[in-house]
């Protein structure tokens, strides 16, 4: 939520925002409480992922690579399989350490 605060300023739609990540899930009849991330197929689950992974196509983009992104799936094309390799392993840590994804 503070990542989105820095993007979003209306507190309105922050708050709407939250109280949907923090509503419970039905499963076999029972609501259930949803303890991390966004439920799956929902039209928010694109629009956070792509204002959390801006910070990653920035990366990218200053690095020089070519890729292509929507919401959570990434290509990055690279010249061979140990760029590839090296690649994927600094956009492995970027996302860990600096995104906590």
């Amino acid at each position: 939520m503070a990542r989105l605060a820095k993007r979003i300023h209306d507190k309105r739609l922050l708050g709407v925002i939250r109280r949907y990540l923090q509503a419970g899930m039905m499963m076999g009849g029972f609501v259930s409480q949803r303890e991390k991330g966004t439920p799956q197929g929902s039209p928010l689950s694109p629009l956070l992922s792509n204002i959390l992974l801006d910070d990653l196509d920035k990366k990218l983009d200053a690095r020089g690579h070519r890729f292509c992104r929507y919401a959570d799936d990434c290509q990055i094309y690279v010249q061979s399989r140990r760029a590839g390799h090296r690649v994927k392993d600094n956009v492995t840590a970027f996302l860990e350490t600096r995104l906590k994804l």
